[in-house]
């Protein structure tokens, strides 16, 4: 695991974000599947500070949820990056991406990382126009859902009538590409619980150790610092 802030080659940067309240496997699944591939030249990860979709949810500190990441990607080709938990306020990731474009240098492509379900809800994102105009997205499946099989007929209506009508699917290239936008993939990772960090909050609010659904030194972490009690 690269140390926060080092400067990323020009190449494919691809940027993983999300509260990770708690980190758990799934995470861990998604950004190995990613390394194996898209083959990046650098991966972010990055944990939100006060997420804007999220209100009223118990979030445990900026700290806790660091070092449960640490914990969780160790011996992983990321760089984790604490530009949104030193910039104050809401965590909107306009303001991230133009933060990592500083970082990461002009040449280098972003994208941006998101559940299929939370691709649908895009529109209701602060400036998500110029946000494709910054990085292109990265669509992950997520099996469990009502959208998990990434059909491109849906994805298609849903660019078409929220985002943008200029969007159109390139079958050579595999995503769906836009005259002046950035691209939007579809990702299909290998079969993974649908697991959530609710289902894990909930788990642990019963009284049971998630055994299968953490890491063993989250979990650890977790049980020492009393978290989601």
């Amino acid at each position: 695991m690269e140390e926060t802030n080092k400067q990323s080659r020009p190449g494919q940067v691809v940027v993983f974000g999300g509260t990770f309240n708690p980190v758990h496997l799934a995470h861990t699944h998604v950004v190995k599947e990613i390394l194996r591939l898209l083959e990046p030249d650098g991966l972010y990860v990055v944990p939100a500070a006060v997420p804007p979709h999220k209100p009223g949810k118990k979030i445990v500190s900026a700290e806790h949820r660091m070092a449960m990441l640490k914990m969780a990607m160790a011996g992983l080709p990321v760089v984790l990056s604490d530009v949104e938990l030193k910039r104050k306020g809401t965590s909107f990731t306009v303001d991230t991406l133009r933060t990592l474009r500083q970082e990461v240098g002009p040449e280098s492509e972003l994208y941006l990382t998101m559940g299929v379900d939370a691709f649908f809800d895009f529109h209701t994102w602060r400036d998500e126009k110029l946000i494709l105009s910054m990085a292109g997205i990265i669509v992950v499946n997520r099996p469990g859902t009502p959208h998990g099989d990434l059909p491109v007929g849906e994805l298609q209506s849903y660019l078409t009538d929220r985002i943008d009508s200029g969007y159109a699917w390139d079958p050579a290239q595999k995503r769906f590409v836009h005259p002046t936008l950035c691209g939007i993939v579809p990702l299909s990772v290998t079969l993974v619980s649908p697991l959530s960090s609710t289902d894990v909050r909930t788990c642990i609010e019963q009284g049971d150790r998630p055994t299968d659904l953490l890491h063993p030194e989250v979990l650890r972490y977790i049980e020492d610092k009393g978290l989601y009690r």
